[in-house]
């Protein structure tokens, strides 16, 4: 039950902006919020980039390949070397009377991979960070987008 509450909140803080220019934070969370996502900017080792999924269908995909419900909140091991990278944007919210519907896309977080099983997301809040072991296969898929 904690791992899973620990998940909810670390992608919670991840997701804030996903919700648009609001000041008060929904009490409510469905972790397919990732899926709310407008654009994921893959970049590897370096920084270069490498990727931009930018199609539902091709988030949709990424949000079923990295398995969210296996993730378990740990401690990041020291000496790992990060593999990648991949920056979630989305639309900010345009709202009724309020400017010309002008809109721009906001970093909503940023997950690092590395060259083992581990995820670190940077919530862009406060500098915090979470660190998760992944699901083998949800950190291969990953290491090999950003390769």
């Amino acid at each position: 039950m904690k791992k899973q509450v620990f998940t909810v909140l670390a992608a919670l803080l991840c997701l804030l902006s996903l919700a648009g220019c609001k000041t008060v934070v929904e009490d409510s969370f469905d972790i397919e919020d990732v899926a709310k996502a407008q654009k994921i900017v893959v970049a590897d080792a370096s920084g270069t980039e490498k990727a931009v999924l930018d199609t539902e269908a091709d988030i949709d995909a990424f949000v079923n390949a990295i398995n969210i419900d296996g993730w378990k909140l740990a401690e990041l091991p020291e000496g790992l070397e990060k593999q990648g990278s991949f920056a979630l944007w989305q639309n900010e919210t345009v709202k009724a009377f309020i400017g010309k519907g002008e809109t721009r896309s906001l970093e909503v977080c940023t997950f690092i991979i590395y060259d083992q099983d581990y995820l670190t997301i940077d919530a862009g809040v406060m500098d915090i960070t979470f660190t998760f072991k992944l699901p083998e296969s949800a950190a291969a898929y990953l290491r090999e987008l950003a390769a």
